[in-house]
């Protein structure tokens, strides 16, 4: 499935553009970066203060980040897409990325378990309240999922096909 959409980017006018455009790779790289900070930034505070650290935050607070967040996100998703229009078969072929869309799944579900048992919990909790073991598990969960993503972006030049 993989291979027949990076069939399709390469025959896509996108493609063209991003191959042929010789500064807009770097571009796309300095706003990925952007996004990354931003997600990466915001998601470590916010997952450190689930996992019972921080206490001098209080949560409600804390989450006043997400939109920094989702906005980082959002970046992040866009270039990314740009980036595999722009060296299709590059990115289909490599372990690296292909383990990295595995990590941005496996967040992915942990964000939607999180919105659906933890979250309601947390809009209750008080800068003193112990953060259950299920909240830390969550929370570990994020940061170890979303930095495995960072270590394999970084890699994805590095390692070939699988």
């Amino acid at each position: 499935m993989l291979y027949s959409f990076a069939d399709y980017a390469l025959d896509s006018g996108l493609n063209q553009l991003i191959a042929n455009t010789f500064w807009l790779w770097p571009v796309l790289e300095t706003l990925h970066f952007i996004g990354l900070s931003l997600l990466l930034g915001g998601l470590l505070v916010i997952d450190l203060r689930v996992a019972g650290h921080f206490r001098g935050f209080h949560p409600r607070a804390v989450h006043q980040l997400l939109p920094l967040v989702v906005t980082g996100l959002a970046l992040n998703i866009t270039t990314g897409v740009l980036f595999f229009f722009g060296d299709p078969m590059r990115y289909a072929a490599n372990i690296g990325f292909q383990t990295k869309m595995v990590l941005v799944l496996l967040a992915g579900l942990n964000v939607l378990f999180y919105y659906l048992k933890i979250d309601p919990q947390v809009r209750h909790w008080e800068r003193d309240t112990p953060s259950p073991a299920l909240a830390k598990t969550v929370a570990y969960t994020s940061l170890a999922a979303w930095f495995g993503v960072l270590l394999l972006g970084r890699l994805i030049p590095y390692v070939g096909s699988g």
